[in-house]
């Protein structure tokens, strides 16, 4: 029997007292009205059965269809293959079952329209299970309850006294009691799922037992596309995540909370700024274009993974080979993610829960300047290394700066500790022919930027029903978000940079409350902007939701139907405020009001008929087919207005609307996908696997001729310890199960008229008559695009050992896509460039490996989880042609046989120690250096160093991604340890990070600049300092070298929770089923190799596309402390 779910849910600190008394009445309505029941039911319902050699299962089956009757038992525990003839006519459920389990060890215990089936001893009126002649002169009654760890009771477990035929089954309640003969009696108590414990009677007369779900992975049922499968039948390259990645973590979206949790499932979070975006990518990179995955809610294609409620999600399946994938056709190539939420349980009481974490968030930098007396000390050296005349400082300045000491650093100065608070209530359970979840949930993440209140509110709201009305069954699931961004109006790159690049002789702004510029800013400076520079507002709605209707028409065919969608609406208003600095300088001084809006509705519509059947005990058929429409559309406007009012921000005289405004019919698109897809299984005995998926897609986004596309995919199985001569070894160590899949699967991220010539229209083309003419333009078409298509091979292989302790996973995938879409070569004369064409293709190979071990001691339960991937790229065909893309100094290389976007430039060769060894050296053309200065390796050997000089360096993606998550309980108290990194990644830094005293345009340097080469310091990692536009700064920072490139690869202590759950009989004592209380931390530690930046930033998006050169011009790197709580009634 499958673990009651667990639930969370939301409660908001800032609902205000009249939104609360309405969404209480609404909530409690609901509740009451799926709380009927008819308790009467049991001794009105008459029933008729005429079956002659059938099994008992298709006699439970037939009581359930004809009846509101629902049979709750472990598989285990009853023998549904025996056969039974049995008729009656018009009898009582009571009736009928005693015919039905006369002649076996089974009994039964009928609650309204619920019956608990029983294994053991039948109770012939005895219901403690004994006979008066199994009782000796010991005569001890035990009576207890027996819960999952969540503290949901587990109806239908067995207890049996070791060694006899003594047993009783829990109640509805997890209930029970037993009369044992034997003062030594050991108690075995077990549950479909669970580990089975053993407990020693010792005079007790109480006891409570708390189950752990079992070790063994092989009954874990695992969301798959359009469906669910048992993991020991699962034949593909699958990863499911469970709701404990969610739990107790500071994690604001579900992205950043799957970070680490699944091999090859790469998550970067590249700004910690409230709402900010994250890269994902599925194992790596292959393609050109758009690496993004497919994301799936609750069978939904699309919606906004970080809208969620990471509480509300009982599980993310993520999907990586085309076995798993080829069902989502078109737009699986990247693959796809799989997100499950909660739901109630059926025949379960009213459960109400709530967790609320609040913290801090403490900006933390890698990088620290030097003093200002030592920063004035180099720049000096620095302009004596250049020959200058005089010194930049006066050694009286100099003494000044020492006796006054260091002024704030501007870049500490704008940042501050924020709070960061999220809080969940939910509601869920069921009746005998329903289930229901609601929840609410509530976060708010303050900006550590300092000024008015910034950061990122989020309200969840979701309501999970569903209803059975005897073969006919109707789920509904509705969920709205809505998130509230307050930022500043300025960049943050520019307000970061603006005050990390200033030396610790300045101020920021004065007592009399002047925004004060100077030598370095002379413009302006972050502080005055971020208090009184103005505001961006986002005011974000998502409606997401489904309905879902079953008939099952027999008992092996049903016929299913979904109608699904998003409605998602987002607001943007800003205002750039003027701010005045002193003694000069201002910003904002056009005074900008803008409003952007954007409205966009998806729709999805399904249709599914599933056959399941098992012929002869040993051959397991399940076909699927269904058929699927999704549309989208999207319009938007915007308006710019500049010299608005400086305080309302209201048009007056000087008010201008700027050309850029537009209105919707100038920003909307629509699209539309057709599709026909299939999946059939086939097993036998267990042993061997079959499966064939298929997807027929038509997009509107290709010409008709082009617009259908098919996508296969074929996996098989075999699982080696079936075997008959492998039960000793089954015996002995465990499961094996061997599995490979091959299908091609596509990629239709194309713009939506790509196979059309399309035209717009634009302002000021051209002058005449002194004014601006309004102008056509048009861009190419290509009438032939299509798919790109992704050929994947996987083959993999489960194991475990210890009796399900030990589980492993490995797999190893090679896949190449092809008809990639690339911008074809034309002559730099030719004025302008042509459409794309399918002509690309790259190569992606790489493997996985995931383990986990759980042993349940005595006092201590321990689980061990890692897990590691690795993929490489390789551009396989780009006709023949090479792209270098310049990335600040550095360039990136697309070529075929190389990864894509490798860095390229010239490579080191040490530090020129002497001018003889200048003499005889190749240096760069034109250039003369000096000892001190960075020395090139020749690859040609021609004695100049040039462009044809240059190397293929590493690749900025990630590999060696790994995960790491251990915890272990004892009595009540428990330790949780969260590992996240990256075992190797080329990571590129520029700007004043790398070169002290960048282009004049940095005027400090850093304390991991400080070993830079001197004649007293030969062996230095940095070059000589010298003067910006000097000869040796030409050479050293200017030619682009791998001293840009360091190595990213990172260990991170990602999260710590211990925690203090109170026992249940002092929880239950004061009205709650459990109540635990936990320290929650995030990001406390970092090992790395390079130390002066957070390594997880990159200067690349997920797709490898370039965002700008990192210099750590990002958001502060958060570490969070919290202190949770999490309680059940």
């Amino acid at each position: 029997m499958k673990k009651p779910p667990k639930s969370e849910g939301v409660h908001s600190w800032h609902l205000n007292y009249d939104i609360k008394m309405k969404l209480s009445l609404l909530f409690f309505l609901i509740v009451s009205f799926l709380m009927q029941a008819n308790s009467s039911y049991a001794q009105k319902t008459k029933i008729s059965i005429d079956r002659e050699n059938s099994t008992v299962r298709e006699v439970l089956d037939d009581i359930e269809a004809t009846t509101e009757f629902k049979f709750l038992f472990n598989t285990k525990a009853v023998d549904q293959d025996r056969r039974v003839s049995i008729k009656v006519k018009k009898a009582t459920i009571d009736k009928v079952l005693e015919l039905l389990f006369n002649d076996v060890d089974t009994s039964y215990e009928v609650d309204d329209r619920k019956i608990l089936l029983k294994k053991g001893i039948r109770q012939h009126g005895n219901k403690d299970g004994l006979n008066a002649s199994d009782i000796g002169s010991y005569q001890q009654i035990i009576v207890g309850t027996v819960t999952e760890t969540g503290g949901m009771p587990l109806p239908g477990a067995n207890i049996i006294e070791k060694g006899t035929l003594n047993g009783v089954t829990a109640d509805f309640d997890g209930n029970f009691s037993i009369q044992v003969a034997n003062e030594n009696a050991i108690l075995q108590i077990s549950y479909l799922g669970f580990e089975t414990q053993e407990i020693k009677v010792k005079g007790k007369t109480t006891i409570n037992v708390v189950l752990q779900e079992s070790a063994s992975a092989l009954e874990e049922v695992v969301v798959v596309g359009y469906g669910t499968q048992k993991r020991s039948k699962l034949v593909s390259a699958v990863d499911q995540v469970g709701d404990d990645a969610f739990e107790g973590r500071a994690s604001v979206n579900t992205t950043q909370a799957l970070q680490g949790r699944s091999p090859s499932l790469t998550i970067q979070q590249t700004n910690s700024e409230p709402g900010a975006g994250l890269n994902i990518n599925i194992r790596g990179i292959s393609t050109l274009g758009n690496n993004s995955p497919l994301i799936v809610i609750d069978g939904i294609v699309g919606g906004d993974i970080n809208a969620l409620n990471p509480t509300d999600i009982e599980s993310v399946s993520v999907l990586k080979d085309a076995g798993s994938a080829a069902i989502y056709g078109s737009r699986a190539s990247n693959g796809v993610v799989l997100i499950t939420t909660k739901k109630g349980s059926k025949s379960s009481p009213m459960k109400v829960q709530y967790s609320g974490l609040v913290g801090y968030n403490l900006p933390h930098y890698f990088t620290k300047p030097v003093h200002g007396y030592e920063n004035a000390m180099l720049k000096n050296e620095a302009a004596y290394n250049s020959n200058e005349s005089s010194a930049v400082y006066t050694s009286d300045e100099i003494a000044a700066f020492i006796e006054n000491g260091d002024e704030e650093w501007f870049a500490d100065e704008i940042v501050r500790d924020a709070l960061q608070q999220s809080h969940n209530l939910s509601v869920s359970g069921g009746g005998e022919n329903n289930t229901y979840l609601v929840s609410l949930g509530y976060l708010n993440q303050g900006s550590n930027f300092v000024g008015p209140s910034k950061g990122m509110e989020r309200y969840n709201y979701r309501i999970n029903l569903t209803n059975d009305y005897g073969r006919f069954k109707l789920s509904s699931n509705l969920a709205y978000a809505k998130q509230k961004i307050v930022d500043h109006a300025g960049n943050t790159s520019t307000l970061m940079v603006d005050a990390f690049r200033v030396p610790l002789i300045y101020r920021q702004k004065d007592e009399d409350g002047n925004y004060l510029t100077n030598d370095v800013l002379n413009e302006f400076n972050s502080l005055g902007i971020l208090e009184q520079g103005g505001f961006r507002r986002y005011d974000n709605d998502d409606l997401f939701g489904s309905l879902s209707a079953e008939l099952k028409l027999t008992d092996n065919l049903k016929l299913r139907g979904v109608f699904g969608g998003r409605l998602w609406s987002n607001d943007l208003f800003s205002r750039t405020k003027r701010v005045d600095f002193f003694p000069k300088g201002v910003s904002g001084a056009d005074r900008n009001t803008n409003d952007e809006h954007r409205k966009s509705l998806d729709l999805n519509l399904q249709l599914m008929m599933e056959y399941d059947k098992t012929f002869n005990d040993v051959h397991d058929l399940n076909v699927l087919v269904g058929a699927s429409n999704e549309n989208h559309s999207d319009r938007g406007f915007a308006l710019y207005k500049k010299y608005t009012d400086p305080d309302l921000g209201t048009p007056i005289t000087d008010t201008e609307i700027s050309d850029d405004s537009y209105n919707s019919n100038q920003s909307s698109s629509k699209n539309s996908l057709n599709s026909i897809f299939g999946r059939g299984s086939y097993s036998y005995a267990d042993k061997y696997f079959l499966e064939a998926s298929f997807r027929y897609d038509g997009s509107s986004k290709f010409r008709e001729e082009k617009r259908w596309g098919f996508f296969p995919s074929l996996s098989v199985g075999y699982n080696v310890t079936g075997e008959d001569f492998m039960e000793n070894y089954k015996d002995k160590f465990g499961n094996i199960k061997v599995r490979a899949s091959y299908g091609v699967l596509g990629n239709q991220n194309v713009g939506n008229y790509q196979y059309q010539t399309t035209y717009f229209t634009f302002q000021n083309a051209y002058g005449y008559n002194n004014q601006g003419v309004s102008g056509t333009g048009y861009n190419f078409a290509n009438p032939d695009i299509q798919w790109e298509r992704a050929a994947t091979f996987n083959i993999g292989a489960d194991l475990d050992f210890f009796k399900g302790a030990l589980t492993m996973s490995f797999d190893y995938f090679d896949k190449v896509t092809s008809d990639i879409l690339v911008p074809p070569a034309v002559p730099g004369v030719y004025g302008t460039s042509l459409p794309d064409y399918n002509a690309g293709e790259v190569g992606n190979k790489g493997w996985e490996l995931s383990a986990t071990y759980r042993h349940q001691g005595e006092l201590f339960n321990h689980r061990l989880s890692v897990n590691v991937g690795d993929s490489k790229n390789e551009v396989l065909d780009f006709q023949g042609n090479e792209r270098l893309t310049g990335v600040e100094e550095l360039q990136v290389l697309l070529r075929e046989g190389q990864p894509f976007n490798s860095y390229v430039g010239l490579k080191r060769d040490g530090i020129f120690q002497s001018v003889e060894e200048i003499e005889n050296a190749a240096i760069p053309e034109g250039l003369m250096v000096v000892p001190g200065d960075n020395r090139y390796v020749d690859a040609n050997n021609d004695g100049v160093i040039n462009d044809e000089d240059k190397f293929i360096f590493g690749n900025p993606f990630p590999r060696y991604t790994f995960g790491l998550t251990y915890n272990v309980e004892y009595k009540g108290i428990d330790l949780s340890l969260f590992v996240q990194g990256v075992g190797k990644r080329t990571m590129m830094v520029r700007g004043e990070l790398v070169e002290p005293f960048h282009y004049n345009y940095g005027a400090t340097m850093y304390t991991h600049q400080l070993d830079y080469w001197t004649p007293q310091n030969t062996d230095a990692y940095y070059p000589r300092l010298a003067n910006a536009g000097s000869q040796s700064i030409t050479n050293n920072y200017r030619r682009g070298s791998d001293m840009y490139l360091y190595d990213g690869a990172y260990v991170r202590l990602k999260n710590v929770q211990v925690g203090y759950t109170l026992p249940k009989v002092v929880s239950e004592k004061i009205g709650m089923k459990s109540y635990r209380v936990y320290l929650s931390g995030q990001n406390l530690l970092t090992f790395s190799k390079i130390d002066f930046v957070d390594p997880e930033l990159s200067e690349f998006n997920g797709n490898l596309s370039s965002s700008g050169g990192n210099s750590g011009r990002a958001y502060p790197t958060l570490i969070y402390y919290g202190l949770g709580l999490d309680i059940t009634f």
